[in-house]
C-alpha cells in the first residue's frame, strides 16, 4: 500500500502488484465500502473478519519484503536517506489526508496530532483507517536495523523479540498501546526474512498446499482472537504469519493469468486510494444517495470507487513528479 513505485517499472514482481491491488479493493472495496450501506447487516463476521487479516497481513508483509531489496549499512549518510526517501514519498500526503480527516469530523483534534506526531499505535484511540499508515512509518524505524542483520536468522529473531516484549511490557504496566502494532510486527519481519534469505522462499514454495490447508483451518481463529487484548492478538499472529506467506506463494501464479497492466495500474494507486476513499465516500453520499441497500452498494462500487481509483492515480503521479521536479533543482 506504502510504495508508490510507477506503474511501468521493470523488474519488479508482478505477483507483489497483485497482491496489493488484490487486498486494496477487498479493504476499501468491501470492508470499508458496505458498512456506508443498508444492504449486508451481517457483513462483518468470522470469516470476513478473517479475510481482513489475510489483506492487512500480506500488506505489512509486501511492505518489509519491498524494504529488503536493498542492504542498508547503519551509518548515518545511508540511515538518513533510507529515512529521508519514505518520510518524503508517505508523509505530505498522509498528513494532508489526515487534517483533512480532522476537518470532515472522521478523527478527532486529538487523533490528528497524535497522527501527525505518529504516535498513534502508542497513545491509543488511533484514528480510523489511517492507523496503518502510522504503524507502517513506525516500523520503518527499525526495518535498517532489521535489513542490515537479516542474514543472521536468530539475531534477527532475537531483535523482533525483544520488541514484542517491550510493546507487551508497555501495555501491560506502563499505558497501553494500540495492539495491532503488536500483532503486525512479525509479518513485517517475516516479509524482510523472505526478502533476504532465499531458503524461506523455496521451502515456502516446497509446503505451498500444506500452507493453503493450514490458512484455511486458521481461518476461525479470527472467531476467537481479538485485537484489544495481548492474548487474543497472540492467537490471531499464526493466522497473520501464515496467510502472508501463503499468499505471497500464490501470488505469482495467479498473477500471471491476469492482466499485468491493470495490476500494475491498481497497486500503483493504492497508496492514494487506501488515503482518499474514506473523503470520497462521505462527499460522494453526501452529494447523492439512493434509499435502496443494494442500490446504494452499486452506487459506492460501481461509480464512486472507480473514481476514487482515477483519482488517487492523478494525485499519485502528480505527486511524484513534483518530487522528481524538487529532486532535480536540489542536485
Amino acid at each position: 500500500m506504502t510504495s508508490t513505485a510507477p506503474p511501468a517499472q521493470q523488474g519488479r514482481r508482478l505477483g507483489i502488484d497483485f497482491l496489493r491491488a488484490a487486498c486494496i479493493l477487498y479493504v476499501v472495496g468491501y470492508w470499508h465500502l458496505i458498512p456506508y450501506t443498508t444492504a449486508l447487516p451481517g457483513y462483518a463476521n468470522w470469516l470476513t473478519e478473517g479475510f481482513k487479516y489475510i489483506a492487512l497481513s500480506t500488506f505489512v508483509f509486501c511492505s518489509g519484503f519491498l524494504l529488503a531489496r536493498h542492504r542498508l549499512s547503519l551509518d548515518w549518510q545511508h540511515l538518513r536517506s533510507f529515512y529521508r526517501r519514505r518520510l518524503l514519498r508517505i508523509y505530505p500526503l498522509y498528513l494532508v489526508t489526515l487534517i483533512l480527516f480532522g476537518v470532515f469530523g472522521i478523527a478527532s483534534a486529538r487523533q490528528v496530532t497524535h497522527g501527525a506526531l505518529l504516535i498513534s499505535m502508542l497513545s491509543p484511540p488511533a484514528m480510523p483507517t489511517l492507523w496503518f499508515i502510522t504503524m507502517i512509518m513506525a516500523f520503518y524505524l527499525i526495518a535498517p536495523l532489521l535489513i542490515r542483520t537479516s542474514d543472521r536468522l536468530a539475531l534477527v529473531l532475537g531483535i523482533g523479540g525483544l520488541l514484542m516484549a517491550a510493546l507487551v511490557a508497555q501495555h501491560t504496566w506502563v499505558k497501553h498501546i494500540d495492539l495491532r502494532i503488536l500483532l503486525y510486527l512479525p509479518v513485517f519481519v517475516l516479509g524482510i526474512l523472505y526478502q533476504a534469505r532465499a531458503e524461506l522462499g523455496r521451502l515456502a514454495e516446497r509446503y505451498r498446499w500444506p500452507l493453503l490447508i493450514a490458512l484455511a483451518l486458521m481461518l476461525p481463529l479470527s472467531r476467537i482472537g481479538n485485537e484489544w487484548s495481548v492474548a487474543g492478538t497472540l492467537i490471531l499472529m499464526p493466522l497473520a504469519l501464515v496467510s502472508a506467506a501463503t499468499m505471497m506463494v500464490f501470488s505469482e501464479p495467479v498473477a500471471s493469468r491476469l492482466h499485468g497492466p491493470s495490476i500494475r495500474l491498481l497497486a500503483y494507486a493504492s497508496f492514494g486510494l487506501y488515503l482518499l476513499h474514506r473523503l470520497t465516500f462521505k462527499a460522494a453520499i453526501a452529494a447523492y444517495f439512493p434509499a435502496d441497500g443494494w442500490s446504494q452498494v452499486a452506487y459506492l462500487l460501481l461509480l464512486v470507487l472507480p473514481a476514487t481509483i482515477l483519482l488517487a492515480v492523478g494525485m499519485q503521479r502528480a505527486y511524484d513528479g513534483l518530487i522528481e521536479n524538487w529532486g532535480g533543482k536540489r542536485h
